[in-house]
């Protein structure tokens, strides 16, 4: 019960026109359709402005904004808006393709109301404009902030309500290379630079991956969030599978374990395959090699596995593997 509605508007009639946001909600919505794997993933909705010069409205906007809001008790959803962003004295509008100098589009302030106001189990509302970072700010307060380029804005979200902007409320968001900047490393992270061992994707772990792109003279990506249980956004590819996870306990007895290794973990006869499996201890050192490659063991100075089980050393968990060993051990992987 996942949904997602992606925006995407490069074309305005009485506004200039954009370059990087129709391909923006495009990728996305790729992306979020399936996991790495294959797997379903997100019911995807996409509406952009290939279709015209009022393919996307105000009251377009709003009416697919009422549709992905209904009904959707025990539901994730997930929002996109890649276009035009602008300053009004009630606060920041999402610009649609029919703007006037008076009627720019949709409220910030309606779209979070929305969300705060659903029973959704969760809502994800991820926007690539300028003043972005607006949405979620206490309304009232967003004139001030422009005028007086004040940054510590308030927020008010329910629970499991997640905002991630492109910008502060005060920044313009740019294009670069036929994406948004902000997009453009969103989809780097969704696609697997984000993930964690496992390969979730959650919007924590997406913003430390975007935020840390952009450098102190650029736009300031923002994260604003009331989370008890993260969302998985995409499962992208894992470091490790989660079998070898399980096995962590039957390895190393204790967290703290030393296992010693001997010549014989490496033995005669390599490479090993189906039809020459190996020793028991060769077949462990191997795992070995694996655990070691995704940082979950290590050996004193970090030396090679060859050499410490040619000198009988030992291998034991890292701080990582030693986390990921109390999840084994409680039979949560």
């Amino acid at each position: 019960m996942k949904r997602a509605i992606l925006v995407g508007i490069d074309e305005y009639p009485t506004v200039g026109s954009l370059t990087g946001c129709v391909a923006d909600a495009t990728a996305l919505a790729e992306l979020l359709s399936r996991h790495a794997n294959g797997d379903r993933n997100w019911d995807t909705q996409l509406l952009t402005s290939e279709g015209g010069p009022s393919a996307v409205t105000r009251d377009g906007l709003r009416r697919v904004l009422t549709r992905l809001f209904a009904n959707a008790r025990d539901t994730d959803l997930l929002f996109f808006f890649a276009g035009h962003g602008a300053q009004t004295p009630w606060g920041a509008d999402l610009v649609t393709q029919d703007a006037t100098e008076n009627s720019l589009g949709v409220s910030m302030n309606d779209l979070i109301t929305l969300a705060n106001d659903s029973p959704a189990r969760s809502v994800t509302l991820i926007l690539d404009c300028c003043f972005s970072g607006d949405l979620g700010n206490t309304p009232g307060q967003q004139s001030a902030a422009v005028a007086e380029n004040f940054r510590l804005n308030k927020s008010l979200l329910r629970e499991n309500v997640t905002v991630m902007a492109a910008s502060r409320s005060t920044e313009f968001s740019q294009e670069v290379a036929g994406h948004g900047a902000f997009t453009r490393i969103l989809l780097d992270g969704l696609t697997g630079g984000a993930g964690d061992h496992l390969g979730n994707v959650t919007a924590l772990s997406l913003y430390g991956h975007v935020s840390a792109a952009f450098d102190a003279w650029q736009q300031r990506p923002v994260l604003k969030t009331h989370l008890t249980e993260p969302v998985i956004l995409r499962f992208g590819p894992p470091w490790v599978d989660r079998d070898l996870l399980r096995r962590l306990p039957d390895h190393f007895p204790a967290v703290d374990s030393r296992l010693q290794l001997s010549p014989e973990h490496e033995g005669e006869g390599r490479p090993l395959s189906p039809d020459n499996p190996g020793t028991a201890k060769q077949q462990q050192f191997d795992y070995l090699g694996r655990l070691r490659n995704a940082n979950l063991v290590t050996t004193d100075n970090r030396r090679d596995h060859y050499w410490v089980a040619m000198e009988s050393g030992d291998v034991y968990l890292t701080s990582l593997g030693r986390y990921f060993w109390g999840l084994a051990k409680r039979g949560v992987l």
